[in-house]
């Protein structure tokens, strides 16, 4: 992942995730001319969406959710 080679055809690219830090990943190996080189990679962390989710889908009441924080059946991975 470190050759140069590969470093300048764009076959691998860096990524800077919060947690595990800055890594080399292998990219998709065909091109298309309408498609963008890189795609934005970064996945939300565990726990993050919770109130967006168990309020839109399921209808919970901020209450209800603090609730839930409250008594730890949910949390938020703060990349601990």
């Amino acid at each position: 992942m470190e050759h140069p080679h590969l470093i300048e055809r764009r076959t691998v690219r860096t990524i800077n995730d919060p947690v595990m830090g800055e890594f080399r990943i292998p990219v998709m190996p065909l091109r298309f001319s309408d498609f963008p080189d890189e795609l934005p990679l970064q996945a939300v962390m565990l726990g993050e969406n919770n109130r967006e989710i168990l309020s839109s889908y399921l209808g919970y009441s901020e209450a209800r959710i603090d609730e839930l924080y409250e008594a730890g059946v949910i949390k938020i991975n703060e990349g601990n």
